[in-house]
């Protein structure tokens, strides 16, 4: 009879685990969205289109850039090659045209220029003051991410993130594993936002999102090696780039992700600018 009940307090137990874990997978879902905001009126931004397309307003362009996962648009109206007829007067037709862009202005509009006809709209500030220690850099579909120069151990790097308004990266996906494992140097592991430090034997990132709700993984052979740690990007020219586990009193290179404005998807504000 004993046995009976641990069995079932057991599974009692893992199904409220389970419960609790698809809440927690549901919020990730369901919380914020990067906003685009109008950064600058009169202009457009000559970074990398990412993919173009007539739309009717600017919602629309917000809708298109978004479900294109970039980081900022383009919007404003061009000329049509084709002429109408109207009275004795031939007019041009104009067009709104939305341009998807792989990345924003992060380095004071250095790539902006003028145009009467555009505004230039962003999910992240025109400056991201970061400070000597770090570079900043741009992963197309990403985000924006800062490189320190630093090494601190996984306390003190998520310390020096928080002070320019970062994280430590999150990097379960493809895109941002192989997107950020670019700019890290060969066989140097560089900590980033994934950590299992307390007694739920969770890996977790930065925004306490399980790795669970995720069906991505780049683990590295043998890995991971601990119940507990933090983890580390490495990039191999052999194996490419994958997650290692080190303890986190380790002392490395770190890699922040600069938080983008954000909108709630249940905020029922339009924004019409």
């Amino acid at each position: 009879m004993s046995k009976l009940i641990l069995v079932l307090s057991y599974l009692i137990a893992c199904l409220i685990l389970n419960l609790i874990m698809c809440d927690n997978c549901y919020q990730i879902n369901s919380r914020q969205l990067p906003h685009y905001k109008l950064v600058k009126s009169n202009a457009r931004s000559n970074q990398l289109i990412l993919s173009r397309k007539m739309v009717q307003n600017v919602n629309e362009c917000r809708n298109f850039a978004s479900a294109k996962k970039a980081l900022a648009f383009n919007y404003g109206t061009e000329n049509d090659d084709h002429e109408l007829n109207i009275g004795n007067q031939n007019k041009r037709r104009t067009r709104r045209m939305c341009q998807a862009l792989e990345c924003p202005e992060i380095y004071n509009f250095t790539t902006l220029v003028k145009d009467k006809n555009y505004k230039y709209y962003s999910t992240y500030p025109s400056i991201i003051p970061t400070g000597s220690n770090f570079t900043l850099a741009c992963i197309p579909k990403a985000g924006i991410f800062v490189f320190s120069s630093n090494n601190l151990n996984y306390s003190q790097a998520q310390t020096a993130c928080q002070k320019i308004n970062a994280s430590l990266a999150h990097i379960i996906s493809e895109e941002r594993t192989n997107g950020v494992a670019k700019y890290i140097l060969p066989n140097t592991p560089t900590f980033v936002g994934l950590s299992n430090r307390n007694d739920e034997k969770i890996w977790q990132n930065e925004f306490g999102e399980s790795l669970s709700c995720f069906n991505y993984r780049a683990w590295g052979k043998g890995q991971p090696s601990h119940s507990k740690g933090c983890v580390t990007l490495v990039q191999q020219l052999e194996f490419g780039s994958f997650w290692n586990v080190v303890p986190c009193n380790s002392v490395l290179f770190f890699i922040c992700e600069i938080s983008p404005m954000y909108k709630y998807l249940y905020s029922q504000k339009t924004q019409n600018s």
